[in-house]
Parts: structure tokens; C-alpha cells; sequence
């Protein structure tokens, strides 16, 4: 009868340890001088951080020594609309809520007092008439607004004039409204 030889297996096992010793060092070995790489950079960071904050004090300690001029704001959309010789402007909203006809309108320029009168005509016939101050907004002036009920003006189409007056000039704004 034969034997077999038993073969010794001892050295792979050896082999495995060795090669996870290694990594295992390796990985230790980088983990560590990335720990002490970071923190020589943030002292050095600390350093440099501090010699910006003092360039950029004294720079701006230089700015503020030299006043510099205001600028003047420009308008990059067509002509200042407060230089206009009339005023302008649209109706913003016309429209049925509950049992009045609501107008809203919106006046180019800025005012801060004046008259907007509210004109309202069905055929060529006038059939209703108001009065509302000008109300000054930040760039621009709306009319105080004008609810007029559906009761005195009936249904179908409607035209809106309303004549703007303020700073010795006058406008109209136009529009339409259906009942």
C-alpha cells in the first residue's frame, strides 16, 4: 500500500498573517501622518489667517481714510419717467368681487398728493363717476382705488378713463372691465 505525503499548509497561513500585518501597518502608518499632517496645517492656516486679517485691516483702514463719492443710481429701462411731461400709467386690476366692480391702478411716476378721477362709460355714455387720492409708493403712486357697486352700473362691457392730476401734469389711463 502507498502513502500519500501530507503536505504542510502551515505557510500559507503564515503568508496570510504576514501580508495582513502589513496592510494593517500601512493602513496605521497613513491614518497617523495624515492625523499630524492636519494639524501642522491648521497652525500654519492660523498663521496666514491672522496675516490676512491684518492686510485687511489696514486696507480697510485706507478706504476709509478716502471718502469715496456717491454714486448716482441709473435707469438701464428707457427715459426716468419722472422727467415725463404727463403721467402714465396702467390699470392693474379690474375685476368683480362679491357685489363691486374693484379698479386698481398703477401710476408710473412717483407722486405724493394729487387727484385721480374715474370715469366709467358703456356706449359712449357716461355711467358712473369717482373721485380718489394719490397714494405715493416707494418708485411709483397708485390711485387710492375705487369699489364701485355692480348695482348702479349693470352688466356687459364697460370702458375706464381715469384722468390723473398732480404737480401741474395730467394723464389718462384706459381700460376695459365686463360685468
Amino acid at each position: 500500500m502507498s502513502k500519500r505525503r501530507k503536505r504542510n499548509r502551515k505557510w500559507i497561513s503564515w503568508l496570510i498573517i504576514l501580508i495582513l500585518l502589513i496592510g494593517a501597518g500601512t493602513v496605521c502608518y497613513l491614518v497617523w501622518d495624515s492625523y499630524f499632517r492636519k494639524e501642522d496645517n491648521t497652525v500654519q492656516n492660523e498663521s496666514i489667517k491672522e496675516e490676512e486679517k491684518k492686510e485687511s485691516s489696514e486696507a480697510e483702514a485706507e478706504l476709509k481714510s478716502e471718502t469715496p463719492e456717491k454714486k448716482k443710481v441709473e435707469q438701464y429701462d428707457g427715459e426716468d419717467p419722472n422727467q415725463a411731461n404727463e403721467l402714465t400709467g396702467v390699470v392693474t386690476y379690474a375685476g368683480v368681487s362679491g357685489s363691486n366692480l374693484i379698479i386698481r391702478v398703477n401710476i408710473d411716476q412717483y407722486l405724493e398728493s394729487g387727484q385721480c378721477e374715474l370715469t366709467l362709460k358703456r356706449g359712449g355714455a357716461n355711467i358712473y363717476s369717482s373721485i380718489a387720492s394719490i397714494i405715493g409708493n416707494a418708485s411709483t403712486a397708485t390711485c387710492e382705488g375705487f369699489d364701485v357697486p355692480i348695482s348702479k352700473l349693470g352688466g356687459g362691457n364697460i370702458e375706464i378713463n381715469i384722468n390723473l392730476k398732480a404737480n401741474n401734469k395730467a394723464g389718462l389711463i384706459r381700460g376695459e372691465a365686463n360685468i
